[in-house]
């Protein structure tokens, strides 16, 4: 953050100026200068003035000298950081508290809003965490990106200095722009110890809400690296497993999402219903099937989720993973019965996403099981009309096979795409097919 103001000073024979005395700790030195008058606010190198430079290599004396002679204990630098500010980032706790006895601002921020107490916070300073919150530094206060001085330890994993903050009577549930909690971020590093101690020393309210309806029980799931103990952790504390954010997506949804299977279990386990969808209507299964998670899939159609539902766009848990390649998961949906022709908005069935993505063993495999290859998509296209437009040469032979066939017009216009593209083998597959035969 630029507190280093300046490295060292080159003195040679010379007596020193009331800078290089300062950053020095000369008193004799800084006496002599003050008594010649010189201006003892001007800039130095980096405009830092002797006060700061006295301030930050912790020179009590010489910080005393000046600010009784007069200096300016709340200028900044270019940075907007005062002698303070240099003070709290080095830890020099007694010249914080003679700046504070002469007039220094103990809520003064630099250019980007940091207070002290977030400096000195962030960077583990505790003795001068301590200073600044007994001399009544406003532990609310929000930096540039929304942080509180303890939100920021948190985030900065400064364990001692949040316990610290909390010992020193500093609000537990303080939010931070976006309303997080101490206690949310918690969750989502997954730090149980701290958490305990926000839950059962400091009382921290384990349903709080970020303003997007986040809780800490739903940033606890929202990785692909779900923490159950800290899951276990909330839900003893009485965390609402069925809360939902502004999305809909409840702590078991994002469970499903990311594939936590013992998270599932869990929420199962406390009441989260297997068909519980977020608005946009995605089930759990869907969710699972989105990201390819058999073993949660198979769960949750265990406990009763329906294979056949449908999310608000139409998509099924079979279209989804039809969609993504998913063979292993099409295979297990297939086994439990699930309907092979459900189509979406666009008029998508699972077939024809296979075919989108050129998976020719999707195809067959949907069509072994009754899939309809002569369907038709919301734009006219079937699933030939898809292989041909991509060029997937196998998947045009698979459907061929399967008696799939194109309109005369739509078989010229592929013909001659292709033709224009130099596939001569795709021109040959489609003037290979009877264009004529009868769907059947």
């Amino acid at each position: 953050m630029g507190f280093l103001i300046l490295g060292f000073f080159k003195r040679g024979s010379r007596e020193p100026s009331l800078h290089e005395a300062s950053h020095a700790g000369d008193l004799a030195a800084v006496s002599k200068r003050l008594s010649e008058g010189v201006n003892i606010d001007e800039r130095g190198r980096a405009q830092a003035t002797p006060l700061m430079l006295a301030a930050q290599e912790g020179h009590v004396d010489i910080v005393r000298k000046l600010v009784e002679a007069g200096a300016d204990p709340n200028a900044r630098n270019p940075l907007g950081v005062t002698p303070m500010g240099s003070a709290a980032f080095g830890g020099q706790t007694n010249v914080l508290r003679c700046l504070l006895e002469n007039g220094g601002d103990v809520d003064a921020k630099d250019r980007k809003s940091t207070t002290l107490l977030m400096i000195a916070g962030q960077h583990g300073r505790g003795e001068a965490v301590r200073v600044l919150v007994l001399a009544g530094a406003n532990v609310a206060a929000l930096n540039d990106d929304g942080r509180t001085a303890l939100t920021l330890a948190l985030r900065e994993r400064q364990d001692v200095i949040v316990n610290l903050l909390l010992e020193l009577g500093v609000e537990v549930d303080l939010r931070d722009a976006d309303g997080a909690t101490a206690l949310m971020l918690a969750s989502e590093a997954g730090n149980v110890e701290l958490l305990q101690r926000l839950i059962t020393v400091s009382g921290a309210d384990v349903n709080a809400t970020r303003e997007d309806g986040t809780t800490a029980l739903m940033m606890a799931t929202a990785t692909s690296v779900g923490n159950l103990a800290v899951v276990d952790l909330l839900l003893e504390a009485g965390a609402d497993p069925l809360a939902k954010d502004r999305h809909g997506l409840s702590p078991f949804l994002r469970s499903a999402m990311y594939g936590q299977l013992e998270l599932v279990e869990t929420m199962l386990s406390h009441g989260a219903e297997p068909d519980q969808a977020d608005h946009l209507g995605r089930n759990g299964l869907i969710l699972s099937a989105m990201g390819g998670h058999v073993e949660l899939a198979h769960l949750l159609l265990e406990r009763g989720a329906g294979v056949d539902a449908q999310a608000e766009n139409g998509i099924t848990a079979l279209i989804a993973a039809a969609h993504s390649g998913y063979e292993e998961l099409v295979e297990l949906l297939l086994t439990r019965g699930a309907a092979v022709d459900v189509k979406t908005q666009q008029g998508e069935t699972a077939l024809l996403k296979a075919a989108e993505e050129g998976r020719t063993a999707l195809v067959e495999r949907l069509a072994e099981a009754g899939a309809d290859v002569h369907v038709t998509d919301a734009r006219g296209r079937t699933p030939l009309t898809i292989a041909a437009e991509n060029a997937y040469s196998d998947l045009i032979e698979t459907l061929v096979r399967r008696k799939a066939t194109l309109e005369p017009a739509e078989a010229k216009r592929l013909t001659t795409l292709a033709e224009q593209q130099g596939l001569s083998d795709i021109v040959d597959l489609l003037r290979g097919i009877d264009s004529a035969h009868k769907r059947s």
